[in-house]
């Protein structure tokens, strides 16, 4: 119905632009008028159509049941110099894998819904230098860089259309230090939904639990505080090609308390021989995005990036990135 609109609205305007050669002022100004009231029509029917594919996409959601989605990110990255004198080591080759994983199923009822995420990240590097210099032993999965393992449970009672109470249940750490370091996250609120694919998570009462990385003089700390965090995710059309777009922003609010002495680490996670303990807080935040451009079939051109900042972990702000081949589901 769209696509004969548009139609339509084009063939009015080339016949009135054509007309427009042997007309008066005055009768083109009447004919703008009347262009111009033929756009708006056809706005309206638009609108009212667009309306009403809306008011069904829901009803078909809740009658279809479980909704799930995945997508995923595969980066390979194989790299080589020989004598070139400006690098710091000439002679050396490296090779680099990264995966990203990020899903979702979704249950959506008239009076409740229920929406399960997880995120995975894993990226592996090899550098083999020459013999003159100190090189490092092993296959290319014995020296990780990124490790990721995010995974929620929201659980919401609708007030409304776009208010609920709601309960959710969050883990954030990684696969192979598995809660060296992590946190748990465990509270109730509100649950807003402003728009399609946006999910805000308000909770004044949570409980947040985290555990330090190796070395650190204890082992874990809990707070009670505000926990928020926001989930978005939608596909659109860019170039006739199809980009899918995943983000969540989740973070932690200590109402008081939850200071403990953790170890002091530089960036480059070495420990500081003189200043070797350091206070830290348990307020944190963490970003983590996913784009998917498809080129053929579900498979295509994909990014991931996320930005970490906790003080509990690390003094400085945590990134991270991978590029590669991805594919959606």
């Amino acid at each position: 119905m769209m696509k004969k609109l548009f139609l339509l609205t084009l063939t009015v305007l080339t016949f009135g632009f054509a007309s427009a050669q042997d007309m008066t002022l005055e009768e083109m100004k009447a004919q703008k008028t009347q262009l111009a009231a033929t756009i708006d029509a056809s706005q309206a029917t638009i609108d009212a159509t667009q309306t009403e594919l809306d008011a069904l996409q829901k009803k078909i959601n809740m009658l279809s049941g479980w909704m799930t989605g995945l997508s995923g990110v595969v980066g390979l990255n194989f790299g080589g110099s020989k004598q070139w004198a400006a690098a710091p080591n000439p002679t050396a080759s490296s090779k680099a894998i990264a995966i990203g994983v990020t899903g979702f199923a979704n249950r959506e009822a008239e009076k409740y819904f229920w929406n399960n995420k997880l995120i995975i990240n894993k990226a592996w590097q090899r550098v083999d230098v020459s013999s003159a210099d100190e090189a490092r032993t092993g296959n290319l999965f014995d020296f990780g860089t990124v490790d990721l393992f995010n995974i929620s449970s929201l659980a919401g009672y609708k007030l409304t259309d776009k208010i609920a109470i709601s309960a959710l249940g969050e883990l954030n750490t990684s696969l192979g230090n598995f809660l060296e370091p992590g946190t748990f996250d465990i509270g109730v609120g509100v649950t807003w939904k402003p728009i399609p694919n946006l999910v805000v998570v308000i909770h004044p009462l949570n409980y947040h639990l985290a555990w330090s990385g190796v070395g650190s003089p204890v082992s874990s700390a809990g707070a009670i505080g505000a926990k928020i965090r926001a989930d978005y995710q939608d596909s659109f059309t860019f170039l006739g090609n199809k980009i899918a777009w995943s983000s969540t922003f989740t973070s932690f609010l200590p109402y008081s308390g939850g200071d403990s002495e953790v170890v002091n680490k530089d960036k480059f996670g070495v420990i500081d021989p003189v200043n070797s303990t350091r206070m830290a807080g348990l307020f944190e935040y963490t970003w983590l995005n996913t784009f998917s451009f498809q080129i053929w079939k579900g498979i295509g051109v994909g990014a991931t990036f996320g930005i970490r900042d906790a003080d509990f972990e690390f003094q400085d702000t945590q990134t991270f990135y991978t590029l590669g081949l991805s594919y959606t589901l």
